[in-house]
């Protein structure tokens, strides 16, 4: 008698059942992650916008889809962008002038030399940290690209104000002006799992001119991506 895989044919209603306990089990999850509303002020009381609120968890963003990095009226546009480890980045160039980007930073140090629209290829960014981007030409130019390894993100607005949906209960917020290294972060613990709303104190520093001088370059940067 010959051994082999025996088959059986489940019944149609079995799987209808199936089907509803999967999608109960799916609505309670998410139902289960509650919704916290983080308010961040600076030490003197003033929303901070462009911080970077994070817990750990699986984000819902996809490191396949394409992030934009854009150059609008000589400023990096959005000033802080967000992605994930392995997400790639354009930076195209919507002035009418042309720019030479650059970073220095340990997670990710790349030029992309003078150029205008489109023409640039995507950076991918493998490591986690936070990326400082500079102009070589526009030194009031400087961005940031906040490169997260397994955080659910969320940015605050001009209000200082962001929203989490997540059952943490310890939080990591990120702004420039929190270090001279502009790398460092501080950690939030929730004293109550009852309330929705999260106030964060921030000590920043104060905020100083770009220094004016043009950055050297050796050969090891190409003109594209890395």
């Amino acid at each position: 008698m010959k051994k082999g895989l025996i088959f059986y044919a489940i019944p149609k209603r079995w799987l209808n059942k199936l089907a509803i306990i999967i999608t109960s089990l799916v609505v309670f999850s998410a139902s289960a992650a509650q919704e916290i509303r983080f308010k961040v002020v600076d030490q003197s009381g003033n929303p901070v916008p462009n911080a970077v609120v994070s817990a750990q968890g699986e984000p819902q963003d996809h490191i396949d889809d394409m992030a934009v990095m854009d150059q609008v009226n000589s400023q990096f546009l959005p000033h802080v962008l967000v992605v994930q480890k392995n997400q790639s980045v354009r930076f195209p160039n919507s002035d009418d002038i042309r720019h030479h980007i650059y970073s220095f930073s340990q997670p990710k140090p790349f030029e992309i030399r003078l150029y205008k629209g489109e023409g640039s290829s995507p950076v991918t960014f493998d490591k986690p940290g936070v990326v400082v981007l500079g102009c070589n030409i526009h030194d009031q130019m400087i961005g940031y690209i906040y490169v997260a390894e397994h955080e659910l993100t969320a940015l605050t607005d001009e209000n200082g104000e962001a929203i989490l949906h997540t059952q943490a209960t310890e939080f990591h917020v990120w702004q420039a002006k929190l270090s001279t290294s502009n790398s460092e972060r501080i950690t939030v613990t929730r004293e109550t799992s009852d309330s929705a709303v999260q106030n964060v104190t921030l000590n920043l520093l104060e905020e100083k001119k770009p220094e004016v001088k043009r950055r050297k370059f050796s050969r090891k940067f190409s003109s594209g991506a890395h």
